[in-house]
């Protein structure tokens, strides 16, 4: 795979947050998406690489709080960080 298909995968993936940020905190399509992109960053990386490692650690640790507006917001800021990491792998193209 050539690194424009690979970046446009990327960008397919950023896509998909786009989507995520239309969904309630709840909803079953995060963890899926977040397998398939795992997934994808293994098979073009490789599990040792650095850009697959900045995509699981992306998140990090947070402190939750456990209400509606806690959770929501917990949400929306992993998903601002898993945007962040697929972007930079893009900017290192």
């Amino acid at each position: 795979m050539d690194k424009k298909e690979q970046t446009d995968l990327i960008r397919l993936s950023i896509d998909g947050i786009n989507f995520l940020r239309t969904l309630h905190y709840s909803n079953h399509e995060f963890p899926s998406w977040r397998t398939r992109v795992t997934a994808l960053l293994a098979k073009l990386y490789g599990e040792d690489s650095v850009e697959y490692r900045r995509f699981i650690n992306a998140p990090g640790k947070a402190f939750i709080i456990r209400t509606e507006n806690g959770m929501t917001e917990e949400y929306r800021r992993k998903l601002d960080c898993y945007e962040t990491a697929l972007k930079s792998l893009i900017d290192e193209e």
